[in-house]
């Protein structure tokens, strides 16, 4: 009991401190004012709690002279024993701030508290308790300063309403949590339920929300239901009254009972209900009693709230039950009221007529508004295709200018090949071995420059497929594909030497083709802009886990603006120094890939100074 109390006290604090803390009227407590402290066991907007809070309110409203000061201890959702220590520090430090002339706690969590460390914070001040369950009081007498209300629900009255109301219902489905409130209560039904041998009792503790509506949804019309507990799930987890009778109610074919108030309003047939807000008022009534006089010997220690008959009229009306067939002096919520019926019609009809005329004076501004919004649309919109049009022109005007270049260069390689042919299969035909190699040397150009435009176009169309490149990843090394590419290349137009740096073993995973493009269009580029006799040297190396792939030429070198012309991937088109024509596609495709592979391309250069162009990828691809 102490390390609990150490829980509830820590609680308090906290709360103390402005965490669930609201104070009635406005307004700081001052020595001038009665301060009276409510501390509730659970948490605001609980239903049960917040009923108890409006009821002790109704009775202060006409008391300007005394501060309400409302604490919550939070109990049903945190628990665990960290945070109730932490809490008691806490305590320690604000609990003596404020003087009050009483204190009023809600349920048993406050009441245990106050219980056991009230005396020695708040000595012989009247302490004023409802809502408390299953109350031995004979404890009373060890606590002369306590007085209050217990919190008895009446199943038997419930029970015998349901035997009443639905005398064919001969079993009993109570939901009845497995918490020790719940386990307390069930001690209760199980006394009650001897009472009553004609009916059957069936109880569901262990449960999960899905659980309980599957079980419950299969129940027939023998049966109605009993709520009781519904707070915790077997798993501990928390369960609003709300969520937890609207839960029931999605999945319930049949009629649901309960006994406490807060369940009302929410699918509740109805039940011999106590109401939270009566233990309030009660509770609220003693303490301006006690409060105002010093002498208690005529109050009783101990009383009980009486339960009523409470029911929703709506669950009658779906249940087909009269409310004659209701217990005696019952209550019925949410009944309509017959007698203003005439009135609310009345003032309904004449609403309507005025918002008739209303319409009707807006009616042609409405109109004439709706047609400048139409013709303004109208307007809009041709602007906007307006703009489209000139955009799809520009579109194919650019599209017509690469295609045109692409069928220039494709006919200037593949006539130059022609000639060549021509020129070999005539029968006059001589050739020295000087005249041969540079015969091969132009005849290899031609073809390497061909195969390199045919590959720009074909990777460039596959990116602009709907479906996007299809990538095959596979384990390479980099120094081979250098190597390879050196070869492929030994022989150009500008007489450029290729030079690989031996490096140690960089292996990576990647799509090998679409590498060898990227590589294969950074060489070319660079032959492009080299010097008749310079030197390109090609480079890979780790670092930090990436994979860096360097090209570097001693050409001619790019402005800033030719650079920037390619990272927005619509480079500057420039002649080769032998004469190479360019269609601007290549680069641009280049970015496009590495962007798709996660990697990206740097751009080191000056004009006249040469070029570097290093790629940085990820040395493995998921």
């Amino acid at each position: 009991m102490g390390k609990l109390m150490q829980i509830y006290l820590t609680s308090f604090m906290l709360t103390f401190l402005g965490l669930n803390s609201t104070q009635s009227l406005a307004k700081t407590p001052v020595e001038s004012e009665k301060n009276i402290l409510v501390l509730h066991s659970y948490h605001q907007g609980l239903g049960w709690t917040d009923s108890i809070t409006n009821g002790i309110r109704s009775v202060f409203k006409n008391y300007p002279d005394i501060n309400l000061i409302f604490e919550y201890l939070d109990t049903k959702r945190n628990f665990n024993e960290e945070y109730f220590l932490a809490l008691q520090n806490i305590y320690k430090v604000k609990a003596k701030q404020i003087p009050f002339q009483a204190i009023i706690t809600s349920d048993n969590a406050a009441f245990d508290f106050i219980r056991e460390f009230g005396s020695e914070f708040y000595p012989n001040i009247p302490i004023i308790f409802c809502g408390v369950n299953n109350l031995d009081t004979s404890i009373l007498s060890q606590y002369p300063n306590f007085f209050g209300y217990g919190e008895e629900a009446d199943h038997y009255g419930t029970i015998s309403a349901i035997k009443s109301i639905f005398p064919k219902k001969k079993n009993i489905f109570i939901v009845n949590d497995n918490t020790a409130t719940g386990q307390a209560i069930q001690k209760e039904i199980e006394v009650v339920s001897k009472e009553f041998k004609d009916l059957n009792f069936e109880t569901f503790s262990e449960f999960t929300i899905e659980s309980l509506q599957q079980r419950i949804h299969k129940l027939d019309d023998s049966y109605a239901i009993y709520l009781l507990v519904l707070n915790r799930d077997k798993n501990g987890n928390f369960i609003s009254y709300q969520n937890g009778i609207t839960q029931l109610k999605e999945v319930s074919k049949v009629p649901i009972f309960g006994s406490w108030d807060f369940y009302l309003n929410k699918g509740l047939f109805g039940g011999k209900i106590t109401r939270g807000h009566d233990q309030g008022v009660k509770a609220a009534n003693l303490a301006l009693k006690l409060s105002q006089k010093s002498n208690s010997s005529d109050t009783p220690q101990f009383n009980h709230v009486p339960s009523s008959y409470v029911f929703d009229h709506r669950e009658l009306i779906k249940y087909n039950i009269p409310i004659s067939q209701l217990p005696k002096n019952s209550l019925v919520i949410n009944k309509p009221e017959v007698s203003n019926l005439i009135l609310k019609v009345s003032l309904i009809i004449s609403s309507i007529l005025l918002l008739i005329v209303f319409l009707l004076l807006i009616w042609l501004k409405i109109k004439q508004k709706r047609a400048r919004d139409l013709q303004n649309l109208v307007l809009k919109k041709t602007s906007e295709l307006n703009e489209i049009n000139v955009e799809l022109e520009q579109v194919i005007q650019n599209k017509n200018k690469f295609f045109s270049i692409l069928a220039h260069d494709l006919r200037g390689s593949i006539g130059m090949i022609l000639n060549l042919s021509t020129f070999i299969n005539n029968d006059d035909f001589e050739i020295s071995d000087q005249e041969k190699n540079e015969f091969n040397k132009d005849i290899f150009h031609v073809v390497t420059r061909t195969n390199g435009l045919l590959e720009d176009l074909f990777y460039w169309g596959i990116k602009q497929a709907k479906d996007g490149p299809k990538l095959t990843f596979s384990k390479f090394d980099i120094y081979d594909v250098l190597i390879d590419m050196s070869k492929t290349f030994r022989i150009n137009l500008n007489e450029v030497l290729i030079k690989v740096e031996d490096v140690k073993k960089n292996e990576v995973v990647c799509d090998l083709n679409i590498f060898k493009f990227i590589i294969r269009n950074l060489i070319q580029n660079a032959i492009k802009y080299s010097h008749k006799g310079e030197c390109i040297t090609l480079i890979a190396y780790e670092q930090n886990d990436k994979i860096y792939i360097e090209v570097k030429d001693q050409g001619i070198g790019m402005s800033q603006e030719i650079i920037d012309s390619i990272y927005q991937k619509d480079p500057i088109r420039m002649e080769g120094l032998s004469g190479q024509k360019t269609t601007g596609l290549g680069l641009p495709t280049v970015l496009d890939y590495l962007e798709i592979l996660k990697a990206k391309l740097e751009i080191t250069s000056q004009e006249g100074n040469g070029s570097l162009f290093k790629i940085v990828c990820p040395k493995k691809h998921k």
